[in-house]
């Protein structure tokens, strides 16, 4: 006998995209709290199946998202966090999720300068509607071919990404991890953060790859940290974007989005099943005294 825990909701969201038709917009499918920020483009869209990732709790069996929107149709969905943070009542915000960019074909870097600025995919924003402004947005996944020739654009088909982020997705102030070349078809595990400062230019957004699901902080070294640039517009953070661009992999899937306030919230590991406990103690490993 065999059982599936059920999944503890995020402090702020947990989405593993269950809605429906496959091909709708997120938008537009069974998905009332995400909002089309663009009126009259193409926002993410409802894939078939789900990922997953070694260890890490998922809702099997769910859906999932595919960035695939190219310009002039690329557009933005958004949804609301539960209420608006900032440095008086979070220090840090986290969110994490699986990716898997499935394929990359001639055209998806977008041409000469990928590799310098590469593209902001999603993230936290302190504003509600229409495209959200670079300054506007914090802790953006970026994502940009992972061959530094692209800047002339003679790679623009190159078989490899690199992923980064920033305090915001203003040029310049992006930072990438250049040590890491991934590959399509890899699902990975991702956790970003934003964390508040009480000055000017000090708030800190990191990412990590693959970190391990399940454990603490402490027990995973980001692979980007920015700082000292200028922080989020307004100081503070509402919503939480998906963008469709058209210099990403049009075939980039994702799944299992979480926002929590803490570490844990976003890397949760799954439950021991009813099997494995009635095993344990059977065998006597749950509940035993201790001897004198």
């Amino acid at each position: 006998m065999s059982a599936v825990s059920q999944l503890p909701a995020a402090s702020i969201l947990y989405d593993s995209f269950n809605y429906s038709p496959v091909g709708a917009q997120v938008s537009s499918a069974g998905a009332p709290s995400w909002t089309l920020r663009n009126a009259g483009q193409e926002d993410p869209k409802i894939a078939s199946g789900s990922l997953s990732y070694p260890g890490l709790q998922t809702a099997s069996g769910d859906n999932s998202v595919i960035f695939n929107g190219v310009a002039p149709a690329a557009g933005v969905s958004g949804r609301l966090l539960d209420q608006i943070y900032n440095v008086n009542n979070a220090t840090t915000l986290y969110y994490s999720l699986t990716l898997q960019v499935s394929n990359i074909t001639i055209g998806d870097w977008g041409g000469s300068g990928n590799f310098l600025s590469g593209s902001f995919m999603m993230g936290f924003s302190q504003d509600t509607t229409g495209a959200p402004a670079a300054g506007s947005a914090a802790a953006p996944l970026l994502i940009r071919t992972g061959d530094p020739t692209n800047a002339s654009g003679v790679a623009n088909d190159f078989q490899g990404f690199q992923l980064g982020t920033g305090v915001t997705a203003v040029a310049g102030t992006r930072v990438f991890d250049g040590t890491h070349v991934y590959l399509p078809n890899q699902t990975l595990f991702l956790v970003l953060s934003y964390t508040f400062g009480p000055n000017a230019m000090d708030d800190v957004a990191k990412l990590w790859v693959n970190p391990i699901p399940g454990s603490l902080e402490g027990d995973n070294t980001a692979v980007v940290t920015a700082t000292g640039v200028a922080d989020v517009a307004n100081n503070q953070i509402q919503a939480f974007f998906l963008r469709n661009n058209s210099v990403e992999p049009a075939s980039t899937l994702i799944d299992d989005l979480r926002v929590g306030t803490s570490w844990a919230d976003v890397t949760p590991a799954p439950e021991p099943s009813t099997f494995v406990l009635c095993a344990l103690s059977a065998l006597g490993f749950l509940g035993r005294r201790s001897r004198r």
